[in-house]
């Protein structure tokens, strides 16, 4: 998190905690891409098997690092942000699944999930700020 950040809204509070959150989430695909190379290469199975690749990696990662906490070494050699894109920050090699545009509908659903988590965080943020005050 932002030292000595003082959000003025509720957008403002969710861009940077969105940011914060996609950042630790590409570093995380940035190191099970570099232990498999699978997640790097064209896809050549059903989007039923695809979508199980990742959690079964990230699983597997996770038993190898309970197992053996020095092997994460080996695939930390390297500067992460190396494999990102500087343009848009996205690690490179990254592929789309999308094949058509967002529907008006879809659309209309994630701005009102986006809108209602935002809506929350900014409830909780003020709730701190006030609940610290009074300490």
């Amino acid at each position: 998190m932002i030292f000595n950040f003082s959000p003025e809204n509720k957008e403002e509070l969710y861009n940077v905690r969105h940011s914060s959150a996609r950042n630790v989430v590409e570093r995380v695909f940035g190191v099970l891409k570099k232990r498999w190379n699978i997640l790097v290469r064209p896809p050549q199975f059903s989007m039923e098997i695809q979508v199980e690749i990742p959690p079964g990696l990230a699983a597997t990662h996770n038993f190898i690092m309970d197992n053996d906490p020095h092997d994460i070494d080996h695939y930390l050699t390297g500067n992460l942000e190396d494999d990102l894109d500087p343009n848009t920050g996205v690690v490179n090699g990254s592929g789309t699944l999308a094949r058509q545009s967002v529907s008006r509908a879809e659309k209309g659903q994630a701005t009102l999930k986006r809108d209602e988590i935002a809506e929350a965080m900014w409830n909780d943020y003020e709730a701190r700020l006030q609940a610290a005050a009074v300490t």
